[in-house]
């Protein structure tokens, strides 16, 4: 029998929609969804959970309104305790799949009603002879962009999903 206690789960993130992308600075960018489906979240396995490892794994969506509401006030409450932000890595994948890697600072809902991000490219460290176009955003608008966010400790959330509180420990 295992002594090892059960650690919280996390899960990945993908998002896809029309947007409009502006520079903002040298490495900071405004995207700006015209359209917005709603996130997926799927359940991450985790070698050091053993309540996952080979366990069902939670998959479901969140609207994009939701999940924005999530990010701010999980970043309020990060901020108010005097630890580091949610700053997801996340790649952006165009409809002809040429790949951008960013890291969201800022997530929020516009006077129109849009979701924006704030993101850069300033944290991106490319290795192993990484192209740079990884972090050459373009700008203008784009149809169909795929964002596939970085985990987020799903537990950790001010307010877990309706029903979806029995995946955390």
């Amino acid at each position: 029998m295992s002594n090892q206690q059960p650690s919280s789960i996390t899960f990945d993130q993908i998002v896809k929609g029309n947007v409009t992308i502006k520079k903002i600075s040298k490495h900071k960018y405004k995207i700006t969804f015209d359209k917005i489906g709603n996130f997926l979240m799927y359940q991450i396995w985790d070698k050091d959970n053993v309540n996952n490892q080979n366990d069902k794994r939670a998959v479901f969506n969140i609207s994009a309104k939701k999940w924005v509401r999530q990010f701010i006030n999980q970043n309020k409450y990060l901020k108010e305790n005097n630890k580091p932000l949610f700053t997801p890595t996340t790649i952006m994948e165009t409809a002809d799949e040429v790949a951008y890697a960013i890291v969201i600072h800022k997530a929020y809902i516009n006077s129109h009603d849009q979701v924006v991000f704030t993101v850069s490219t300033k944290e991106i460290s490319l290795q192993n002879n990484s192209s740079n176009k990884l972090i050459q955003i373009p700008c203008g608008n784009f149809i169909n962009m795929r964002f596939d966010i970085d985990s987020i400790d799903f537990c950790s959330w001010l307010a877990i999903p309706s029903g979806l509180g029995q995946f955390c420990p």
